[in-house]
């Protein structure tokens, strides 16, 4: 026959046993709350990484010298780095829930050119060349962003500055344009040159030539026919010697000549 324990004892056991409850109940709170602090240590130290990484990233952006924004697929822009406090004299925090084309050309909508409608269609990357309203050339590419369930959901918009690679590509294009008039022109002008050459039957007496036809022609007829040269009359010092020798005038203006020519 079992023998039952005193009332006391079985109070006391009782007693223990509620005390090892207390305990169990006080580790477990303390180990609780040790894993509470340990969770929010760990979360602290990812947030500051995740922080420190944004802030690299952030940091990285900004040092590119093209503007660089997400826009969503209305063209408004959700982020953008720096570079466009550079381009348009604008906060960034400004900028943000405005249209990439309010700054480009003050419009609401894209302008002719604008890859972002392309991309819409295409789902891909676009790229077009585009004059900003200040006289700027710029290089539009735009990268569409698709969720996990492959939906577009906004885009990567890049605008590199190449203003000086067009200036430079008009300057050489005006130079070859000019280089090609001046070509012309010259082919014009020698082209309308005439020469000279071969043997030419000339009369050993009178000084006339004779042409392919068979006729003696005079030796500044036949020049003038068949080269551009022009003639001027004048009389040699020889010829005027022959011709007005005798002739008083003729030999007062020589003297006076002479005397002018000995003093």
């Amino acid at each position: 026959m079992v023998t039952k324990p005193p009332y006391k004892e079985l109070e006391q056991q009782v007693k223990g046993m509620e005390q090892n409850n207390l305990e169990v109940n006080r580790l477990e709170k303390a180990l609780r709350e040790s894993e509470e602090k340990y969770r929010k240590l760990v979360d602290h130290q990812i947030e500051d990484k995740q922080k420190a990484n944004r802030k690299d990233w952030e940091t990285t952006v900004d040092a590119i010298d093209d503007w660089i924004s997400l826009v969503d697929l209305d063209c408004k822009i959700i982020k953008s780095n720096r570079t466009i406090e550079k381009f348009f004299q604008i906060r960034v925090q400004d900028s943000i829930g405005r249209k990439c084309c309010k700054f480009s050309h003050d419009a609401e909508t894209s302008t002719h050119g604008c890859p972002m409608p392309k991309m819409l269609q295409t789902k891909k990357r676009e790229s077009a060349e585009i004059q900003f309203e200040d006289g700027r050339w710029m290089l539009i590419t735009v990268d569409p962003i698709f969720n996990n369930d492959g939906e577009m959901i906004s885009a990567v918009h890049i605008a590199h500055d190449i203003t000086e690679r067009i200036k430079t590509q008009n300057e050489r294009e005006l130079i070859q344009h000019e280089r090609e008039r001046l070509v012309i022109n010259l082919e014009n002008a020698m082209g309308k040159i005439k020469t000279l050459s071969g043997l030419i039957p000339i009369c050993a007496s009178c000084k006339k030539i004779r042409d392919d036809k068979g006729y003696w022609n005079i030796l500044e007829s036949y020049i003038q026919t068949h080269t551009d040269a022009e003639f001027s009359h004048s009389v040699c010092p020889d010829c005027s010697d022959k011709l007005y020798g005798d002739e008083e005038w003729y030999i007062s203006m020589k003297n006076g000549k002479e005397e002018d020519n000995e003093s």
